[in-house]
């Protein structure tokens, strides 16, 4: 009698665990790991200032950042940019940006040198249910050390996580805009 008791009671905790787990499914997930301003130390830690920079786009400068990237420039791209300055001299850019994971936003920025070098990209904001392994150390560090949007390929230069796979490719794609914006920028254009 005992054992079919506790039989009955596993089936209805199993059952109410299965119908709490359909109703988590619905729920959003959204994390925010660091603010621009600690992603601004950690990109460029030798920085003693950051300066604003604003960016003026025009149909002209979409069409070079979508043919330097090789990307789509989505609808509503409005990078923020930042000039990181040790005693008055350049030492480079922070750039936040956000794009789209498999539903929701992903934020985040990159450092890159004077001369448009990639120094790194930290995530600032993750909000999908899935895939937030984009934010692991070494997946972010295939980075460091790109110049330019053709060195950041997707499953070519920068490797997939499995289970990540829309996260990894879209941010791989928003960082080949913005290395395509900070060579611009380091060019003076």
């Amino acid at each position: 009698m005992q054992i079919a008791n506790r039989r009955q009671a596993l089936q209805k905790m199993g059952a109410v665990g299965l119908g709490a787990t359909s109703l988590m499914g619905g729920l959003a997930f959204a994390t925010v790991f660091m603010e621009i301003e600690q992603a601004q130390k950690v990109l460029q830690p030798n920085a003693d200032a950051f300066q604003a920079w604003p960016l003026t786009w025009d149909e002209a400068k979409l069409n070079a950042i979508a043919k330097a990237s090789d990307t789509r420039v989505p609808r509503g791209f409005q990078p923020k940019c930042w000039r990181a300055v040790q005693n008055d001299k350049t030492l480079g850019w922070v750039i936040a940006d956000r794009v789209v994971g498999k539903y929701d936003l992903i934020d985040y920025a990159a450092g890159f040198d004077a001369e448009g070098t990639a120094l790194g990209i930290e995530i600032l904001a993750y909000r999908e249910s899935h895939g937030a392994e984009v934010r692991q150390t070494a997946w972010r560090k295939q980075f460091v050390g790109k110049k330019g949007p053709g060195t950041m390929r997707f499953a070519d230069d920068i490797r997939n996580i499995s289970g990540a796979t829309l996260s990894c490719q879209h941010v791989t794609e928003g960082m080949q805009r913005v290395s395509a914006l900070a060579l611009m920028l380091a060019s003076g254009k």
